[in-house]
Formats: C-alpha cells, structure tokens, sequence
C-alpha cells in the first residue's frame, strides 16, 4: 500500500467516525431543544411548576445560558429563592467563559444580585469531632466543607440526621421561612449502649429420696417467676401512647403551618401586604403552628412521664419458700421475681 492510499484510508475512517458521532449529539441537543420549547409553553399557560421541571430536565441534558434563565425565573416565580439564585450565578458564569454574551452576563448577575438580600439560610453547626460522622440533609449527605456555613436554602422544612459509627444517631427537623436566617447545633454523638439479653427463667424439679420403703418420699423444689409488667409499667405504656399521639399531631400541624406560610409568602412576598387571601393564610399558618407547639410539648410531657413510671415500676426481687407435702413426697416451693 502506497503513502497515498494509507493517507485515503485514515481519512475515510476519521470521516466516518465523525458521521457516526454527529447523530448522537444532534439528538441529544433536539430533546434538550424540545424540553426547553415545551417548559416555555407550559409556564405561558400557568402551569409554572409543570413547565419548570421542563427546563430542569433540559438543563440536565445540555446547559446552556438562556435555560438557566428561564429556570431561575420560573424558580422565583414558585418561591424557590436559593434554586433560582444558583441558576443565576450558573448563567452568569458560564456566559462569562463564553465570551460574547455580555447582555446576558449582565442580566444573570443582575438577577442573582436582587435575590441575595430575600434568601433564606441554614447553618448546620457541628462541634464534636467524632470519627466517621456523617450529616445529612433533606436525606442528601453534606461535605465537610458545608458545615458550619450560611448555604441559601428554599423555604420549607429539612431533616437533619447526624449519624457515626458506635454512636447513637441525631435527628433534627427545622422548617426555614422567607428570609429566615436558621442554625442548628449538632450536639456531641453519645456512644452506642451495648444491650445484652435479659436472663432466661429456669424452672427446675429437684427429686430427693427420703427414706426407704414402705412410703418412698422425694423432697421436690419448684422455682416460678411472677410477671414484671406492673400497674406502673402498665399506666406508663398507656402515656407514652398518648405522647406518640400527640407527637404526630404535633408534627401534621407543623407541616400544616409550613405549606400555608409558603402559600401566604407568594402572595404577599413584601413584610407590607394588603392581598385578604395572604393575611389568611398567615393567619391559619399561625394558629397550626400554635396548635403543633402544644401537641408537642404535651406529648414529650407524656413520654417523659411514661419512662419515669416504667422505670419506677419495675418489680421488687423477692424470694418466697413455702413447704410442700404430699402422700410420697414432701418438699419446699420457691417463688419469686428474678
């Protein structure tokens, strides 16, 4: 084969392999393409949320500056600050690296710089230093280099789990409101009790002969256990009943208070609002978190007092040895809590 032809050659393979490849991209930016006509469709008709997730699954597929855009709009239309701040700051940078997109560069920043002062943050502040722990957030684990740190968050509420080889885990619920500026300490780990299994009762008959024939006689000892489960014990499960209750109830009504605040904050975003629907839902926001502040404290109320019970309830150990006698035989009998 000649210099000429090896040179056709590898000129016909790079072709070809450009032919096989220009497809794959060309599809992937039509569905992109697609996604993003669809989201803008949908959020002209109202449908904000619909259409929004629309523009996130094109973001996903192929970023680009004017659907980081649309998707902060349509996130601060829905009330989710922090998300539409980090869509902001995503565009400016990436029209920044491009080069030729000053008007847009502009704009992205300008967005981002009117959201700052509205956003809300969560600080998750860990002071022990114990080896393996892991944070998590809203079920996501956090790097290290989060904690301890203002991150913007939307409104709502967050589940924080703090957990560590041989320690027992941490939990923590906060709700953050519009604005709201939130901590939340994380406290020392306590190491994991090592829980052993309780003792088995043993019933044992011990025969013992007596005397020789006419009569065979066997001394026998008969050991019993009676219940544990006292009145005390009995009453205690019956508070921590009603505190797991009211917990729960406590828990639906803060949830209750959590929607209806985020409802009344996108109708009346200022703190001066005039709009009746949104001073009732701040209204009904108020009384449901009243009403979970009380079920709360009720029910740790009633866990706490059931624990105390449990515990003071528990049986005396005693030992009782009665004699026992029969036509053959003849014995004692040991009965007793153990």
């Amino acid at each position: 084969m000649t210099l000429d032809d090896r040179l056709r050659t590898v000129a016909l393979l790079a072709a070809t392999g450009l032919l096989v490849q220009l497809p794959i991209a060309h599809a992937q930016s039509a569905e992109a393409e697609v996604l993003f006509r669809e989201g803008r469709k949908l959020i002209g008709q109202g449908r904000v949320a619909v259409g929004c997730d629309k523009l996130a699954a094109s973001e996903k597929l192929e970023p680009s500056i004017g659907t980081l855009l649309n998707l902060g709009d349509c996130r601060e239309k829905l009330g989710r600050l922090a998300s539409a701040w980090a869509a902001f700051r995503k565009a400016e940078a990436m029209a920044k690296r491009a080069g030729g997109e000053d008007k847009r560069h502009l704009e992205a920043r300008r967005r981002a710089a009117q959201l700052e002062p509205r956003l809300a943050t969560l600080t998750i502040q860990v002071t022990g230093s114990v080896d393996g722990v892991v944070v998590s957030r809203a079920g996501l684990p956090l790097e290290p280099g989060a904690w301890n740190t203002a991150v913007p968050v939307d409104p709502g509420s967050y589940a924080i789990l703090v957990e560590a080889p041989g320690h027992k885990p941490w939990r923590a619920e906060v709700s953050v409101l519009h604005k709201a500026r939130r901590t939340v300490v994380v406290p020392t780990l306590e190491r994991a009790a090592v829980v052993s299994a309780p003792p088995v009762p043993v019933v044992a008959s011990v025969p013992v002969v007596i005397s020789p024939p006419p009569a065979r006689s066997t001394l026998t000892m008969r050991t019993t256990t009676e219940s544990s489960f006292t009145a005390e014990r009995k009453l205690g499960l019956a508070l921590g009943l009603v505190g797991a209750g009211s917990i729960g109830a406590g828990v639906y009504f803060g949830r209750q208070s959590n929607d209806l605040q985020r409802d009344a904050d996108l109708r009346c975003p200022l703190v001066v609002c005039a709009d009746p629907e949104g001073l009732r839902l701040n209204n009904r926001a108020q009384t449901a978190a009243t009403r979970a502040n009380i079920f709360y404290v009720a029910g740790g109320v009633s866990v706490a007092s059931a624990i105390v019970l449990f515990i003071v309830g528990r049986p005396e150990q005693r030992t009782v040895v009665r004699p026992t006698a029969g036509r053959d035989q003849v014995g004692v009998s040991v009965a007793g809590r153990f």
